[in-house]
């Protein structure tokens, strides 16, 4: 702030130094023009009229019969000069005042504004910052992958990735088969699909994709086993921001959204087994991990913080069977602010949350 303010000054006074330069010479000339030209004599000179009071009146150009009262007092005459000079010189200085200060205030607003706006900006860039689709849509699966892929490398060397998902989100599989090719399978006996991709330029298309945006420590291993096959360097993955597109990858594969319907409350949860994954969600968007038997969970119930990732995922969308859901909790806080989980059955409320909790209930968790 200290070198904002230096910077406005010295550019006040560089913008107006041809002005100042003009204000203090018309102050010095007007002053010696009064001084030289309205001089008033002093009385008592005439007694002691010598050769220092010719002088005087040489260098002061007064005549003596220039018609100015020869009988003023001493102290009367200091008053008029003074007030004559002082009259000048503040006269002249509001002028510069008004002007400097005016001069000063439209070049503040501008620069202050200009760079409050510039700062905006950042900031807002740092909190959602323009990143293009592809981008998000690498971070994406890549917390796709350490939730549900596995790299593996055969005993001859070849080289796979392979991702196992419901069945009701087989968009997911479809988008990553669009753009790096491989194979999709249901799996025998169960609702389970399978991709698979296994030639080399799709995997290394891969690696070029999400290196450096693998967190899973496990996936990361095997990862890395690729990633010597193909003499690539492994790009270590640097701290996870807000607005990264992998926590919404990871969601879509190890997330869930519910409904308590004794409490009516709304529930966002992950489930790892691998608590270092959860701790990173913590410090970025709130919420608690808690152990279960075999794993552990982190849950998000609070209102501000569930508006927090719904305006997460508006950004990097899931795109799994779950932004059904993620979609429908601003119609579910809607209702509850109208007490509608309250109302009778027979109530016009009461039918509108009886049909949220309906259409709820077809949505895939």
């Amino acid at each position: 702030m200290l070198n904002l303010f230096f910077n406005i000054k010295n550019a006040c006074i560089f913008n107006n130094f041809i002005f100042i330069l003009l204000i203090f010479t018309l102050n010095l000339v007007l002053v010696i023009k009064f001084v030289l030209y309205y001089n008033p004599q002093i009385t008592k000179a005439r007694k002691y009229f010598n050769i220092y009071y010719i002088y005087y009146i040489y260098k002061s150009n007064i005549s003596f019969n220039s018609g100015l009262s020869m009988l003023v007092g001493i102290s009367e005459t200091i008053r008029m000069l003074f007030f004559k000079i002082s009259s000048i010189f503040l006269f002249n200085c509001f002028i510069f005042s008004a002007y400097f200060i005016l001069n000063y205030s439209l070049y503040n607003i501008k620069y202050i504004s200009l760079k409050l706006l510039k700062l905006k900006s950042k900031n807002y860039s740092m909190l959602t910052p323009k990143k293009s689709k592809d981008i998000i849509f690498n971070q994406w699966l890549a917390g796709l992958i350490d939730g549900d892929g596995c790299f593996q490398l055969s005993k001859k060397g070849y080289a796979s990735l392979e991702i196992v998902m419901e069945i009701r989100d087989q968009h997911c599989l479809y988008l990553i088969k669009q753009r790096f090719g491989g194979s999709i399978k249901l799996r025998s006996g169960v609702n389970w699909l399978r991709y698979r991709l296994h030639h080399k330029k799709g995997i290394l298309d891969i690696i070029n994709a999400i290196n450096g945006e693998i967190r899973n420590p496990i996936r990361l291993i095997q990862f890395n086993k690729i990633c010597e096959k193909y003499n690539i360097a492994l790009i270590q993955p640097v701290y996870l921001t807000y607005y990264n597109g992998w926590f919404s990858g990871f969601f879509d594969s190890d997330g869930s959204v519910y409904l308590n319907l004794l409490s009516s409350q709304i529930l966002i949860t992950a489930s790892q087994k691998n608590k270092f994954l959860l701790d990173m969600l913590v410090e970025l968007y709130g919420g608690n991990v808690y152990i279960q038997k075999e794993s552990f969970k982190w849950i998000v119930f609070r209102k501000a913080e569930i508006n927090n990732l719904l305006n997460y995922f508006n950004l990097c969308p899931s795109r799994s069977a779950k932004h059904k859901r993620l979609k429908s909790i601003n119609r579910y806080f809607e209702l509850r602010e109208l007490k509608a989980h309250l109302s009778s059955d027979n109530s016009i409320l009461g039918k509108a949350w009886k049909k949220f909790l309906f259409k709820w209930s077809k949505f895939e968790k």
